[in-house]
């Protein structure tokens, strides 16, 4: 996620005193800088909803897509009249899913295994073949609505979050939201480059539900971060901009280097490459370091930054596989037997 310092292209309102002049009733009273304040409570609930509505409906897609696999299956194998009187079980379904986990040979080393030559040091277009279409999706969204950011400027703040301004859609709305084609493109390029292999983890084993969830879902944590984050430390934040795919894609990268600690991260245009592990401790310092100190010539949204790989390395330690996604799955399954959908 980027910071962007123009202000003078937020809403006149935001400025107006019936809003912000005598801090009136629907919102707390300022700072002692005269700053505008900041509502948490509202964007954290919102944010919360909105993560766990989103794991909920992309594990009811999955679920149902996996049910009707299930159910012809057994058509085709005529096993269907005999058991039609014992309903399937959520038990029954993941069993199923496991076994065509296998046959599917996710587990191929290729997939698992980054070459030793780095992630990052080099084009390699298998994604557009071998990954699921998350990526690809993720790339036609970010590409396109930053096309129609620059054909019709006036949509450019529907897809950047500020903190002052009070929106909570744009918690959602700015992780597709970019400020220039180096921003997208360094953003869709690291997405490529990770986002494959950590699909076909231990924790997502292919899934593309789950990925989306995980991907959509650290995107918002990442922004709520990023909102907090102008409470303190960084009061001046909530005046900026902040927009940007990076603390969903830092997600990814931490589930990587969770996943692969010993495989090599390269970065462009840099000779040489180190563990995934060590890039990760690097990476962490070097954001908690622009959060409490500041970079002023690289205005980035540390705070997002640092919610993202804190999601992504947490999802991988704790399994959120297990602890989370499994879960959710049984109850979206128990959801749509109940609305007689599986």
């Amino acid at each position: 996620m980027l910071r962007w310092w123009l202000v003078q292209k937020l809403p006149s309102r935001m400025f107006a005193r019936r809003r912000y002049g005598t801090y009136g009733s629907s919102y707390p009273s300022g700072d002692n800088f005269g700053l505008p304040p900041v509502r948490v409570l509202g964007p954290t609930i919102w944010c919360t909803t909105a993560i766990g509505a989103t794991y909920l409906g992309c594990a009811a897609y999955e679920v149902y897509n996996d049910a009707q696999e299930v159910k012809r299956g057994r058509a085709r194998s005529g096993w269907m009249a005999s058991s039609s009187s014992s309903p399937m079980t959520f038990e029954q379904l993941e069993a199923d899913r496991a076994l065509s986990h296998v046959r599917g040979s996710y587990w191929s080393g290729r997939d698992r295994h980054p070459s030793r030559g780095g992630v990052m040091d080099g084009w390699r277009p298998a994604w557009l073949t071998e990954s699921s279409g998350v990526v690809r999706a993720a790339i036609l969204a970010n590409a396109g609505i930053y096309a129609v950011n620059n054909l019709v400027p006036s949509t450019w703040l529907y897809f950047a979050h500020i903190a002052a301004e009070g929106r909570n859609y744009t918690l959602f709305t700015s992780m597709f939201g970019h400020a220039g084609l180096l921003h997208l493109g360094f953003n869709m390029y690291a997405l490529t480059q990770f986002a494959p292999h950590v699909q076909q983890s231990r924790i997502f084993q292919g899934s593309n539900s789950h990925f989306g969830a995980f991907y959509l879902g650290s995107g918002l944590a990442a922004s709520l971060g990023h909102h907090l984050s102008t409470v303190w430390p960084n009061r001046l934040g909530r005046l900026s901009a902040g927009l940007g795919a990076s603390g969903a894609i830092m997600a990814i990268l931490a589930a990587f280097a969770m996943s692969e600690p010993d495989a090599q991260i390269g970065l462009m245009f840099v000779p040489g490459s180190l563990p995934a592990e060590q890039a990760l401790l690097g990476l962490t310092l070097f954001e908690l370091y622009g959060l409490f100190v500041g970079i002023r010539w690289l205005p980035l949204g540390h705070a997002a930054h640092l919610t993202g790989l804190a999601v992504g390395a947490a999802y991988v330690h704790f399994d959120g596989r297990k602890r989370l996604w499994v879960p959710t799955r049984r109850l979206a399954f128990y959801s749509l037997r109940r609305f007689k959908m599986v």
